[in-house]
């Protein structure tokens, strides 16, 4: 026998709600008067969804209607049937269960957690366990038990307690960061912090079992866990050493063969197998073994090579029998990697690509990078340096227990599609569920994680005793279910927190991944040492070529909002609320002043931010074609600072719930004019035209600088590069790009002629197209801006360091 899993998933399970009370041993399931229909995965919301008890809290304003739900706490229950041997053991496992729970067995209580991120086991009462004999059959036991969990409502969630300083210095600095509160409660908790309320998603504080729900049984041993850590000798080595750490339970002392089966698992190969005698002591321990894999492939990002996975089968038996007492699959990929200080691109000459053109306006927001660099942002994957082409990943859903491998697959597509190779996991929001880091693992994107923490510049997060042993325990079981995916290659304590005031925090994350992991860097917070969070463009105002004054060496968030298409609009706001932009819009969190002050930069709307037809469409198309410009300036700046710059990601790529966003591909999956122009401006091979934005009249002359910028790890010989102004070719040559280079090809000069100037750049090898981008010679973004921003976003930029 292999280890059998009991599926727990589905629509088996019933739920019903009973007056809050205080977290603590409570057993009042008797109190409960309607039962309903209830699914795992799910959510207290969901299931009164389904039931019809509530309107759908995405559309209009709903959510305001539901908030009744968190002030009750809720009952969940199912029969679980289960048939036994003897020496079998069974545990009961709830991957996620959000956010205090206590979970029942046949009206035994079995425990009680705080947590949203950390796996709960429970091994099940069974009969004594007994070995049988070869001459003995032991009778099969059958069980039937019921299976409660008592979830307790987020009013009853943890509050802040406060000291007379930190009410002091919280009236001190509220007015400073509106419109979010000092200490907030969520500071109190390692829940997702966006569900208390974020500026792209609404205060839904979600609860239920929110992950897998299933039961696994074993003979007399239990693997809990396995840790694979692989190690080659050089990037061209054909062998891979592997360590396993086996974390195991055993319900008496023995000695068992361990065989280890080793395969392709998206490649073919042939399989390498190992045995090991392991002598295991009564209880929960940790063994250890270590081989060598001959014909080792390693695990690439999409862009140099290919993902190649394995798969490891471990059986465990006794010496002298075939049958198997348990047994662990899971996948890993080969790979070293590690962060180096930045340099100047093979190709580059000098810094010309990071100076702004002269005619930008002189305003300096950010500190010079250049002078004061002690900080490594350049990745290595096996040797090989990956300029980070990325993007900031929130939650698909404001509700994630409803989220499928197939919601993550399609968005994950368009992501690879748009030739992202890395995503942030931003700290507002989750540890995904398996299926985001599998997929990340198949499609050779690399995943920057952060724990659950975020935002608390001024103030700080709780110190006490009791927090950070919570927090021990979250993030400990946040590494031990990420560290076998070789895609996750940073761990980041969080987003946008002061790391010198928590301190104490950053302790614990930092010792946890040293003790947990140890083979992947970690990173106190983001924005951390020369790391960017660019926001003078957008919050604080400012032109979109300012983009072009940022020197640092790694930009991972900037962008700006822009409206989702008009079909998606119609889905969320009611028809009366539709345009012109008004508070409903605001629900959904545009930011109507930026939103119209960007959208006047593209000319496409008056002076007041309508549109001059009147019509939905016109500001949509407004708003997301101003978007797409500031992604343009930003990343193209930042690319042909290669080598200087180490890479550079957008905020966001997607959205939580329907809203208007910085996201380029909307809630419902619709990508946005951005997606389109972030799919050309990642092309892994790229031709940039940098230029001033100035407004010209026709029969001036636009000059500018071409640049060649070659992200992967061949050459390109004799490449054919043609200009376009409006479609009529004004330049063809031939051209040749290094490995891993960006350089400055030549001057480009063109005439500009009355109505539109678009510019087309076409890089082709042979048949094949490698870039292929457009510019509108007309654009220029010149609004007035207070000089106050100046002064102030260095001491922004500082309390984030």
């Amino acid at each position: 026998m292999t280890r059998r899993v009991v599926d727990l998933n589905g629509s088996d399970w019933r739920f019903g709600s009973v007056a809050q009370k205080t977290f603590g041993d409570v057993d009042d399931i008797g109190e409960v008067r309607e039962w309903l229909p209830a699914q795992v995965p799910g959510d207290v919301r969901l299931d009164l969804l389904r039931a019809g008890k509530i309107a759908d809290p995405f559309v209009a304003a709903n959510n305001d209607e539901s908030q009744w739900i968190d002030a009750r706490d809720w009952w969940y229950t199912r029969e679980l049937k289960l048939e036994l041997q003897p020496d079998e053991r069974a545990f009961l496992i709830f991957e996620g269960i959000d956010y205090q729970s206590t979970v029942f067995a046949n009206g035994t209580q079995l425990g009680r957690h705080v947590g949203m991120f950390s796996r709960q086991v429970y091994e099940l009462p069974t009969p004594n366990l007994q070995r049988p004999t070869s001459n003995v059959q032991l009778p099969t036991s059958n069980f039937q038990l019921p299976i409660s969990v008592r979830v307790w409502g987020a009013d009853a969630l943890p509050k802040m307690r406060l000291s007379l300083a930190q009410r002091v210095w919280g009236r001190f600095i509220a007015p400073l960061i509106k419109p979010n509160p000092p200490f907030p409660d969520r500071y109190a908790t390692l829940k997702c912090q966006m569900q208390f309320g974020w500026d792209f998603a609404p205060r839904l504080r979600t609860c239920g079992i929110w992950d897998d729900a299933y039961v696994v049984v074993t003979r007399s041993v239990f693997f809990e866990d396995v840790r694979v850590k692989s190690q080659v000798a050089g990037h061209k080595s054909q062998v891979a050493r592997i360590q396993l750490h086996l974390a195991l339970d055993s319900a008496v002392e023995q000695t068992v063969l361990a065989v280890i089966n080793i395969r392709g698992k998206n490649f073919e190969s042939e399989a390498q197998t190992f045995r090991f005698h392991l002598d295991l002591a009564r209880g929960k321990q940790t063994q250890q073994v270590a081989f060598d894999l001959q014909d080792a492939r390693l695990w690439n990002p999409w862009d140099h090579g290919e993902p190649n996975l394995y798969e490891i089968e471990i059986q465990l038996s006794p010496p002298s029998s075939q049958e198997f007492l348990d047994s662990f699959s899971t996948s890993f990929g080969i790979r070293s990697f590690e962060l180096v200080r930045s340099e100047p691109s093979r190709g580059s000459e000098g810094s010309g690509g990071g100076v702004a053109p002269s005619g930008d306006t002189p305003l300096r927001f950010v500190t010079d990078y250049k002078r004061r660099r002690v900080e490594s942002w350049t990745f290595v994957v096996n040797g090989q340096r990956e300029f980070i082409r990325g993007a900031n990943w929130v939650p698909l859903d404001a509700i994630p227990a409803r989220l499928t491998r197939d919601d993550y697959a399609a968005r994950l597509k368009q992501a690879r599609d748009a030739n992202v190779n890395f995503l942030r996991v931003w700290g507002g929001g989750l540890k995904e569920k398996r299926a985001f880091y599998d997929l990340c693992d198949e499609l050779g994107i690399l995943v920057w994680q952060e724990f659950p923490f975020a935002g608390a510049i001024l103030d700080r997060f709780p110190r006490d005793l009791a927090f950070l042993k919570l927090a021990r325990a979250e993030s400990t079981a946040i590494v031990r279910d990420l560290r076998n995916h070789p895609s996750l290659v940073v761990w980041c304590g969080g987003n946008e927190f002061n790391t010198r005031g928590n301190r104490a925090i950053v302790n614990v994350l930092r010792a946890v991944v040293e003790s947990e992991d140890g083979t992947r860097p970690f990173k106190p917070a983001s924005p951390y040492r020369d790391e960017s969070h660019n926001w003078r463009v957008w919050h604080r105002g400012a032109n979109m070529s300012d983009y072009r004054q940022d020197h640092t060496p790694f930009l991972s968030e900037f962008g700006l909002q822009s409206a989702p298409d008009v079909e998606s609009l119609q889905r969320f706001l009611p028809e009366d609320k539709l345009f012109p932009p008004n508070e409903m819009w605001e629900y959904h969190h545009a930011q109507l002043g930026k939103l119209k002050r960007y959208a006047r930069s593209v000319g496409q709307v008056g002076q007041d931010g309508s549109a001059p037809t009147g019509a939905a469409l016109s500001f949509v198309a407004a708003t997301q074609r101003a978007q797409a410009f500031g992604l343009q300036i930003a990343i193209e700046h930042m690319r042909r600072r290669k080598g200087e710059t180490s890479g550079v990601a957008v905020w966001q790529f997607n959205d939580a719930w329907p809203a208007i966003s910085w996201s380029v591909v909307d809630y419902y999956g619709q990508p946005k004019r951005a997606y389109t122009e972030l799919r050309r401006l990642y092309s892994p091979v790229f031709v940039s035209f940098d230029y001033t934005f100035k407004r010209r009249r026709a029969g001036q002359t636009v000059h500018g600088d071409l640049w060649l910028i070659n992200d992967l790890c061949r050459a390109f010989d004799d490449v054919e590069l043609a200009a376009y102004l409006n479609e009529q070719q004004i330049c063809v040559r031939r051209v040749s790009l290094a490995p891993d280079s960006a350089a400055r090809l030549d001057a480009l000069d063109m005439r500009l002629v009355e109505g539109e100037n678009t510019l087309r750049l076409e890089l082709r090898e042979r048949e094949r197209v490698l870039s292929d981008h457009t510019y509108d010679l007309n654009f220029c973004d010149a609004g007035k801006i207070n000089p106050l921003i100046a002064m102030l976003y260095p001491i922004y930029d500082r309390l984030m360091r």
